[in-house]
């Protein structure tokens, strides 16, 4: 989630992956599929949709990074 935040993706806009992937390595190097299971942990929650070039933050995900009523 803090990915978004420092991208500034608000609620409908993507976060494309080759933002996410450089990201997430450098965050969490030591996690072999750290982008998969992000994703999939996200999807669950319903922060995210998974978009064609990477993840489409929603309602529930803006207001989770954001703070947005």
């Amino acid at each position: 989630m803090e990915a978004f935040k420092k991208f500034e993706v608000r609620e409908g806009s993507v976060l494309h992956y080759q933002q996410l992937y450089p990201y997430l390595q450098e965050r969490y190097p030591h996690y072999k599929d750290v982008q998969k299971e992000a994703e999939h942990h996200l999807t669950k929650e319903g922060y995210v949709n998974p978009a064609p070039d990477g993840l489409m933050l929603t309602q529930v995900g803006h207001e989770h990074v954001w703070g947005d009523k």
